[in-house]
């Protein structure tokens, strides 16, 4: 009975914590430049997605929150803002609804933390957009000293990015920053992941984007050349027959993550195609693992470009278990693997992929 006591009073004390510790955030939208409309407001701690109509220029939203939580404000074409909020916030919002712009924002610490990288940051991205749009006009020779240029750009971002995270190592915030620094870099390695990682401190590491963050470096770790590709199961386009990557030892693989809408993943077909009409009899296979999340258009795709292969999907999108296996932060992607099962190359696109195929099978 003792036991049970101090079971049930420890329970107790812990429900108690959950409900206690999220606390109302409110905020106050003045829209300038319409009377009504719509807007969509989602925290991306829960992906919660609340929908605005707003009249008269004027809305005050709440909502729960039991830590900083950084949120969207987007109309319908997916234009948005960022913005930060904490527990016991009062924010005040003005937005121009067309153009999706916030014109000002206060009551946010944590925002304004957040808009303290900014403001170091824009200016040396803008230098750095601006020397993109020139380079390819460059006919005078000049591309050394741009070259030069951009990367001392490129080092005052990153000692700019350090320092902010060196000053606010605790902030939930830098776990944010940190969090999408290695989720939309599709060149990220883990080495760089780490060292930025490593720069989290206490809240920052146990908030939601620090925990995130650890996962996302495990699975950027299972993508990389050295790696044994993490084993997964999935079912083919009947559903009936499934698939296993491990099965498919002792052959060279492929593993293919696409999707039917991908324009940039159909254009890499005919390619696949000649390397498996090529390599498919000396031994290599190839697993297109759809991230589709509708049936019939990946059935209607499938049917379209007849692709001799296996091809799988559980139809979850970017939510399919191979994500919470492997890092996929844009497709294509693709991963070689070896007859053991580990990755040798990435990102083989176009005649890449025919090449690392001729040197291994013809030697």
């Amino acid at each position: 009975m003792k036991k049970i006591s101090l079971l049930f009073v420890f329970n107790l004390l812990l429900i108690s914590m959950v409900f206690a510790e999220k606390k109302t955030c409110s905020i106050h939208l003045i829209i300038t430049d319409t009377t009504d409309g719509t807007v969509y407001i989602r925290d991306l701690n829960t992906m919660n997605i609340d929908t605005i109509n707003f009249s008269k220029g004027d809305y005050t939203y709440t909502t729960k929150i039991a830590e900083t939580t950084p949120f969207i404000i987007a109309d319908e074409r997916n234009n948005y803002q960022l913005f930060f909020g904490d527990p016991n916030d009062k924010i005040n919002i003005k937005l121009e609804r067309e153009k999706m712009q916030v014109t000002f924002l206060d009551g946010s610490k944590s925002h304004e933390l957040f808009r303290s990288l900014v403001i170091a940051q824009t200016p040396l991205q803008q230098q750095a957009q601006q020397l993109q749009q020139v380079a390819p006009r460059d006919t005078h020779g000049f591309a050394d000293s741009m070259t030069a240029v951009m990367s001392k750009i490129n080092e005052s971002l990153k000692a700019n990015f350090f320092n902010f995270l060196k000053t606010n190592s605790s902030s939930a915030v830098a776990a944010f920053v940190v969090h999408s620094s290695i989720s939309n870099d599709r060149n990220m390695r883990s080495t760089a992941a780490d060292s930025m990682y490593a720069q989290l401190t206490g809240f920052a590491k146990t908030c939601h984007y620090g925990l995130e963050t650890e996962k996302i470096i495990k699975k950027l770790k299972s993508v990389e050349v050295g790696t044994m590709a993490p084993d997964f199961t999935l079912a083919d386009s009947t559903g009936k027959k499934k698939y296993t990557l491990s099965a498919l030892r002792g052959k060279y693989v492929l593993v293919d993550f696409w999707a039917s809408w991908c324009g940039p993943c159909k254009g890499e077909i005919p390619y696949m195609k000649t390397a498996y009409s090529t390599y498919h009899d000396k031994g290599f296979e190839i697993m297109s693992v759809s991230l589709d999340s509708k049936r019939d258009a990946w059935i209607d795709a499938l049917n379209m470009y007849k692709m001799p292969w296996i091809h799988v999907s559980d139809l979850k999108g970017f939510n399919s278990l191979v994500n919470d296996l492997y890092l996929v932060p844009s497709i294509p992607k693709t991963l070689l693997l070896d007859k053991t099962g580990k990755i040798i190359a990435t990102d083989l696109r176009g005649k890449e992929l025919d090449k690392k195929l001729e040197e291994i099978f013809i030697k």
